[in-house]
């Protein structure tokens, strides 16, 4: 599996195109701002879009979906349940996710981890050795959990299933906040929101999001 990121829009917005070189079957992670940018990269590698992965709702993350969706109205979008009241307006072939499933986008496989706290339906999706961690994990930092429907509680339960993730796989965002990208190594030394998560100290990581 190959991925590209995008660096998109004026709120540093990280979009990934990810795709099976033997196949050219693709998927887009978080189409944002300037879809153009991921249509013209994908037609110069002469690949075929399965799919458009979302990992949560809030608009600068899905503000390019109906341009692809207007190219292909039966291309399939993937969100989960919980927001899809965010959306003004829902594409026809919007698909749900749930933890622990998994996503065949052409030869690319990619599994769902429902990770709420940031929104309600917050997810990350795992291919390959790397973690797309939406608005969920930055490098350093974690989501926001004072906007409508964010839950600190719930962020915290999902950070400890993010430490059990191996040292070795990759961190890529949904903002270039402190870095484009990570390992869970680093962010379980570095990120102390991760670390506070690992060692079980809940009432602390509460009390350093809030």
């Amino acid at each position: 599996m190959r991925t590209r990121q995008f660096k998109l829009g004026p709120m540093g917005n990280l979009s990934y195109l990810l795709w099976d070189e033997s196949t050219a079957s693709a998927a887009i992670i978080d189409p944002a701002w300037e879809p153009e940018k991921l249509a013209e990269y994908i037609s110069a590698k002469s690949l075929r879009l399965e799919c458009l992965l979302l990992t949560h709702a809030h608009p600068d993350h899905v503000n390019g979906v109906p341009f692809f969706t207007a190219a292909n109205p039966l291309l399939p979008v993937y969100l989960h349940e919980a927001d899809y009241f965010m959306l003004k307006e829902r594409p026809g072939a919007l698909k749900p996710v749930q933890d622990g499933g998994q996503i065949e986008a052409g030869a690319l496989k990619i599994r769902v981890m429902h990770t709420p706290g940031h929104t309600p339906g917050s997810v990350c999706y795992r291919a390959g050795g790397a973690v797309f961690t939406g608005d969920t994990l930055f490098v350093g930092e974690c989501g926001r959990v004072d906007l409508p429907g964010s839950d600190p509680e719930a962020l915290y339960e999902s950070f400890v299933k993010l430490a059990a993730i191996p040292d070795g796989a990759a961190v890529y965002p949904g903002h270039s906040y402190n870095g484009d990208a990570s390992t869970f190594g680093a962010q379980k030394r570095e990120n102390r929101y991760l670390k506070l998560a690992r060692e079980g100290l809940r009432e602390d990581f509460l009390a350093a999001v809030l």
